[in-house]
């Protein structure tokens, strides 16, 4: 009974099961606290059911954790050698075994994308889980040892997981109401820039992150051959362009909190937990130089990915009492 429960938490792990459960909160937030609340607030209502909706979230999630897994599958050697303690393909589970984990998780993942596709009648849509599946697959293979290709491929991929909630959502609101998008876009503008806001900021702070764990990784890239930023610019370098992508991001939502979000909420939670850890992160990564230090950084950019998450029921919040 000990071993079997042993296999069951090396697979959560192997699948990253706390990532996965990210994922799915994510997607429900967004529909729960801005799209439905700002759909309402116009007097429009959503259109994916909640079944449906519980489609599109067990596809991202199936999908992400075969991802997960086929990228530990092709990294064994290399973490042997970065993270020897939280090797798990080859020491806990067979490779067959996982790899046989990552072709069911891909075809239940495509199967929810096909069965929403086909349901809402707007087939062409599946090929978005299909090209990620593809993608995923090609990132362990090949991309993530190329230069930059790999971190932003990784990060587009995270960054369609917010989009996602609107991409099938968004054609069925233009059927249903057509003559009110004509008359009154602006509302629906609204909702584009908030999903498409949450989905650049995924895809920024994501690839910030992946740059970081090319840093803390360096010894096993190097020893494999992989292109990555660190190892082809160097360190120095390396840092000037984390320095610079942080900068590129608190610049537009400085600009937004100054110009567009007027509410004492977004006045106070942004600066003190968005841009103030963003500044501290790029204050640290000229002062470290270990993989714990590198490690601990990238703990860092989890949370300001959480806290960017955790201000959708603030933003819930506002538009209510905007109704009042």
């Amino acid at each position: 009974m000990v071993k079997q429960l042993k296999i069951v938490y090396a697979f959560l792990r192997l699948m990253r099961f706390s990532n996965l459960v990210i994922i799915a909160i994510t997607q429900y937030f967004l529909r729960w606290f801005i799209i439905k609340p700002i759909l309402a607030y116009s007097g429009f209502k959503a259109q994916l059911s909640s079944l449906q909706f519980a489609a599109l979230v067990l596809a991202t999630v199936f999908l992400a954790a075969a991802g997960y897994i086929i990228n530990d599958y092709f990294d064994r050697k290399t973490d042997l050698i970065n993270r020897p303690g939280r090797v798990i393909v080859g020491r806990l589970i067979y490779p067959r075994y996982a790899m046989a984990a990552h072709f069911i998780f891909t075809m239940i993942g495509l199967f929810f994308g096909g069965f929403l596709a086909f349901n809402i009648h707007r087939l062409g849509l599946s090929s978005v889980f299909i090209l990620s599946s593809v993608l995923l697959w090609f990132y362990s293979t090949t991309y993530k040892r190329q230069l930059i290709v790999g971190n932003v491929i990784i990060s587009l991929l995270v960054g369609m997981v917010p989009l996602l909630t609107l991409m099938f959502e968004f054609p069925l609101l233009v059927e249903k109401y057509q003559l009110y998008i004509l008359a009154e876009g602006n509302k629906f503008k609204i909702l584009l820039f908030w999903i498409l806001s949450y989905s650049a900021f995924a895809f920024i702070i994501n690839l910030i992150r992946e740059i970081v764990k090319d840093m803390e990784d360096f010894e096993g890239d190097y020893v494999f051959g992989c292109n990555s930023i660190p190892i082809t610019w160097g360190m120095k370098t390396t840092r000037l362009i984390i320095a610079n992508i942080i900068v590129i991001t608190i610049l537009p939502i400085c600009y937004l909190l100054l110009f567009h979000l007027h509410d004492i909420i977004s006045f106070i939670y942004i600066p003190l937990f968005i841009v103030f850890p963003l500044i501290i992160l790029a204050i640290g990564i000229f002062r470290t130089d270990t993989k714990e230090q590198y490690h601990r950084l990238s703990l860092l950019i989890k949370m300001v990915m959480l806290t960017g998450l955790l201000y959708c029921p603030l933003v819930y919040y506002i538009i209510s009492t905007l109704k009042k």
